[in-house]
């Protein structure tokens, strides 16, 4: 295959990505974003008309993306741990931040790697990746949130042999509503086949017919 056309391949890839990418040289200057990146920044304020190649990296502020949609990225990230990858002093870092848009927090994982050429195996720059991690982040919110609800339950816990009610300090209740109360579930009612025979054995042939489902 010729070169150009590895080339060409290998750049139609890069810009066909899900996630964002960023090359910085080892001095922090911005020297190559990837089409989804840029579109990313768009779409969340940054005017298109920002001049992000041959811009320094570490010295971008807020201001100057013009949405104080990015305020917490610049509150979370570390810059001198990625100055820290680029000089070798660690193997990788890696932050999450929120961006504010369209009434809604968009979450995005950054990484950021040590940009090595086979060629001589130095370091000579970092590549930055950003991937929405919005769903995810929200499954981990909701478990903390329902965690935080939940109480832990004792090793031993008293129950009616006859009612199945349960004992709590004095007072007697319910299963379910001793269990909703401390974990995130709720009960739904149904009734099963052993009872059906046992409480209404006029209607409980059915069960015996093979064409119901269960």
């Amino acid at each position: 295959m010729p070169y150009d056309t590895i080339i060409t391949s290998w750049n139609n890839a890069v810009h066909s990505l899900n996630k964002g990418l960023m090359i910085i040289t080892p001095d922090g200057i911005i020297d190559k974003m990837n089409d989804p990146l840029i579109a990313m920044a768009e779409q969340y304020g940054v005017s298109p008309e920002f001049k992000w190649q041959g811009t320094s990296f570490f010295d971008i502020t807020s201001q100057q993306l013009g949405q104080s949609s990015f305020d917490h990225f610049f509150d979370v990230v570390d810059f001198p741990a990625i100055k820290d990858v680029i000089a070798g002093k660690l193997p990788e870092y890696s932050f999450e931040y929120a961006v504010s848009g369209n009434g809604q927090d968009i979450w995005v994982l950054c990484e950021v790697m040590p940009l090595l050429m086979s060629d001589d195996n130095l370091i000579h720059g970092a590549m930055l990746s950003f991937t929405d991690i919005t769903k995810f982040k929200h499954k981990e919110l909701l478990l903390e949130q329902a965690l935080a609800h939940s109480y832990p339950l004792p090793g031993h816990i008293p129950i009616c042999a006859v009612c199945k009610y349960v004992r709590h300090a004095e007072e007697w209740e319910p299963v379910e509503s001793y269990l909703e109360s401390r974990l995130p579930i709720e009960f739904t009612h149904d009734i099963c086949p052993d009872c059906i025979r046992r409480l209404y054995p006029k209607y409980s042939s059915i069960l015996d017919d093979p064409q119901i489902p269960d």
